[in-house]
C-alpha cells in the first residue's frame, strides 16, 4: 500500500479508503473480517456510512485492535430535502458514534451532498463546535453540484469528496485542482462509474460505420473497448489504477463485500497502469465529449 498526505493536516492516509456502508447480509463477524483484511493490506483510512448494529459492532471490535493514532476514520452525515439534518441531531449522532465505536474522536466528518440534502446554518456551527472540542478533527463535504462548489469555496472545510474517474471532464478536474490550491484534501469517489461498467454494453461508444472505418484511419480511436481487452486487467482494475495516478487525490474510496475483494482492490495500489492506457483514456474521454457536443448540436 502507498500513503499520501491528507491535505495540509500533517497525517498520511492509504491511497485507498474503504467505505463501510450498511450491507444487510453481513454480520458483525463479517465486518470484523472485512476490516482486518483491509488493515492487513495496509489500508488505514475508512469511512463509516451506515448505522446498522452489525456494522458498528464489527468496526468497533476491529478498530480496537489497532493504535488509534494509526487509523484515519471518517463519518458520513446525511440529511434529506424532506428532513433537514438539525444541529441537535448532528450532536447526538456524533456522540453516539463515538460511544458505540470507542474511537475517542473522528478524523473527518463529511456532510453528504448539499445539493440534495438540507443543512441549516446551525448544523455547521454545531460541527465547528465539535471540531473545536477535538471530537472531530476535520470537516469535509461531498458532492458535485453548485451548492457543493459554494460550500467548498467557503473556506469552512478541510476536505472534499467528489467523483473523479477516467470519464471526468474539465469541470471535475478543475474542481479537484482548485480544492488542492486551497490546501484541501480531496477524496476521489466513483472511480468506476456506471457509464464505464462492462455491462450494459451501450455504455461504450458505438463503432463507426464500415465505410468510415475504410476511409478514416483514426475512426477506431477513442472508444473504451480497451477496458475489456487489456491482458491481465479488467475494467474495474484499470479504472482504479487510473484514479490512483491522479496526484491531486489524497485517497480513492472503494467499497467491498468480502475480504478477498478488499485484498484484490488493495493490490491495485502496487500495480502500474498498463502501458498506453493513460493515452487511451484521454482519447476516449475526448471522443465522448465531442460526441456529446455533436449530439447537442444536432
Amino acid at each position: 500500500m502507498r500513503y499520501r498526505p491528507f491535505g495540509s493536516a500533517g497525517v498520511a492516509v492509504s491511497a485507498i479508503t474503504l467505505k463501510l456502508e450498511d450491507q444487510p447480509r453481513l454480520r458483525a463477524a463479517d465486518w470484523r473480517k472485512l476490516i482486518f483484511a483491509a488493515l492487513e493490506s495496509g489500508i488505514n483510512s475508512f469511512e463509516i456510512d451506515g448505522v446498522s448494529s452489525a456494522l458498528i459492532e464489527g468496526a468497533a471490535e476491529a478498530f480496537s485492535t489497532v493504535e488509534r493514532r494509526l487509523l484515519f476514520i471518517g463519518w458520513r452525515l446525511r440529511g434529506s430535502l424532506e428532513r433537514a439534518l438539525k444541529a441537535q441531531a448532528v450532536h447526538d449522532m456524533i456522540d453516539q458514534a463515538l460511544d458505540r465505536t470507542g474511537l475517542g474522536h473522528l478524523d473527518l466528518a463529511t456532510l453528504d451532498d448539499p445539493d440534495a440534502n438540507v443543512f441549516p446554518v446551525e448544523t455547521l456551527e454545531q460541527l465547528k463546535a465539535l471540531r473545536g472540542a477535538r471530537l472531530i478533527r476535520r470537516l469535509g463535504v461531498a458532492g458535485a453540484g453548485d451548492k457543493f462548489d459554494a460550500y467548498v469555496a467557503s473556506g469552512q472545510f478541510e476536505a472534499m469528496a467528489t467523483p473523479f474517474n477516467s470519464a471526468s471532464g474539465w469541470v471535475e478536474r478543475n474542481r479537484v485542482r482548485s480544492a488542492v490550491s486551497r490546501e484541501m484534501a480531496v477524496i476521489g469517489l466513483d472511480y468506476w462509474p456506471e457509464t464505464l461498467r462492462e455491462e450494459p454494453k451501450h455504455s461504450f461508444l458505438p463503432k463507426p460505420s464500415l465505410w468510415r472505418r475504410r476511409t478514416d484511419p483514426l475512426a477506431d480511436v477513442g472508444g473504451y473497448d480497451f477496458l475489456r481487452n487489456t491482458p491481465g486487467w479488467n475494467a474495474q482494475q484499470i479504472c482504479l489504477a487510473y484514479a490512483l495516478t491522479e496526484p491531486s487525490l489524497a485517497t480513492v474510496q472503494v467499497t467491498a463485500g468480502s475480504p478477498a475483494e478488499v485484498e484484490a482492490l488493495a493490490a491495485i495500489a502496487e500495480r502500474d497502469l498498463p502501458t498506453g492506457c493513460a493515452a487511451q483514456i484521454e482519447m476516449a474521454r475526448f471522443s465522448a465529449q465531442e460526441a456529446a457536443k455533436a449530439k447537442r448540436r444536432a
